[in-house]
């Protein structure tokens, strides 16, 4: 299987935590659309004959996008590459972006998951993080959803947020319950370089949670979750039985795939490639008379593939497999692994089942460290 990646570039605001490519322009929306338009066409080749799985229409904001929009980037996305009829659509949306009759539009198109990025229900907690909705729009968004027939629904928490605490985290994931999503994706508040968060924190303007209640939070979100019935199956994703995300799964798996779109990447072993993270060059290469991407890449050397297999297959429940490492690389990797996994496996960080290593609760705490050492 393969997967086909689409970034949407576009965002009314920009969340000061988010360091993925966008813009606020949003004049460039028809270019791009015409610009995508091409670049799905020049690159069809690539996955020729391979059925595609997944579609992840991701950003910035898809829902900015119209319905009609949307549903044209798919018909050409099914011209252009061989889409299985069961394949997994994901669409990222904004709640109050999508109208009635965009829901109507998109998933008649195809998109049969939504992926909601709800953060909190807390007024103050979406003031701090920038967000532009409210829980009331994330509540009527998935009950519009929920009467369409959609039950793949995917929500996002941000935990860890300065001034959150034991009451605001459990009345958050209170509200992330009741809503029955099927998919929940947690992430602690990352302060990336470069972002208006990154600069108030060195500034001294806003203060990270400290350590100990950030273990406190992260773990109180796993067992919460956990305990009422989802599986705990990659570092920062929960799903009830049978709604694991197909598309993420596989960047976790080596599983190659495309992407499109100004800052997408893409991979197909041995190689990873970037589109330039710029929508005006993106539109004004694509749509000359004679059409051409500027794209990077990047060859996958045998020693970053093995750090790349045990980076991902970590991050997930399963873990990595030391029979299939040697099996993938070289006699003698797997217990080399091992041996350097003895201290790990003695303190309980680290599980061994079978041929299988993988991150305990704890070990999650620390995985970072975990797999530096391991590589």
């Amino acid at each position: 299987m393969v997967g086909v990646y689409v970034h949407i570039p576009f965002c009314k605001t920009k969340c000061p935590y988010c360091d993925f490519y966008s813009v606020t322009n949003l004049r460039p929306v028809e270019d791009y659309l015409r610009a995508l338009a091409t670049e799905i066409d020049l690159r069809s080749y690539e996955l020729a004959g391979v059925p595609v799985e997944t579609i992840y229409f991701g950003g910035g904001t898809p829902s900015l996008l119209s319905g009609r929009a949307i549903g044209d980037i798919i018909c050409r996305l099914r011209r252009s590459f061989d889409v299985a009829a069961e394949a997994e659509v994901t669409l990222e949306c904004n709640p109050g972006d999508l109208s009635t009759l965009d829901l109507d539009e998109v998933i008649t198109a195809g998109v049969n998951r939504f992926s909601i990025g709800a953060q909190s229900f807390d007024p103050s907690l979406l003031r701090f993080l920038g967000r532009r909705h409210t829980g009331e729009e994330t509540r009527a968004l998935v009950r519009e959803l929920h009467r369409r027939g959609v039950r793949n629904i995917s929500l996002d928490l941000i935990y860890g947020i300065p001034g959150s605490g034991e009451e605001t985290l459990r009345a958050d994931l209170d509200a992330l319950l009741a809503l029955e999503p099927t998919h929940i994706s947690a992430y602690h508040l990352i302060y990336e370089e470069g972002t208006p968060l990154h600069y108030r924190l060195r500034r001294g303007r806003v203060s990270a949670i400290d350590e100990e209640e950030s273990l406190r939070q992260s773990h109180y979100v796993a067992e919460r979750l956990r305990s009422a019935g989802y599986e705990h199956y990659e570092i920062s994703a929960f799903a009830l039985p049978g709604y694991r995300s197909r598309h993420n799964g596989s960047y976790w798996h080596g599983v190659p795939y495309i992407g499109l779109g100004p800052g997408a990447h893409s991979y197909i072993h041995p190689w990873r490639s970037y589109d330039p993270s710029d929508v005006t060059l993106y539109c004004r290469q694509l749509l000359r008379s004679t059409p051409f991407l500027s794209r990077t890449y990047e060859r996958i050397t045998p020693e970053m593939a093995l750090e790349e297999y045990v980076l991902t297959r970590l991050r997930t429940c399963e873990g990595l497999s030391l029979s299939e490492m040697e099996r993938l690389f070289a006699t003698g990797v797997g217990e080399r692994v091992l041996q350097r996994a003895q201290p790990y496996i003695v303190s309980g960080d680290l599980l061994l089942e079978g041929d299988r290593l993988h991150l305990s609760l704890h070990g999650i705490d620390i995985s970072d460290a975990i797999i530096l050492d391991l590589i």
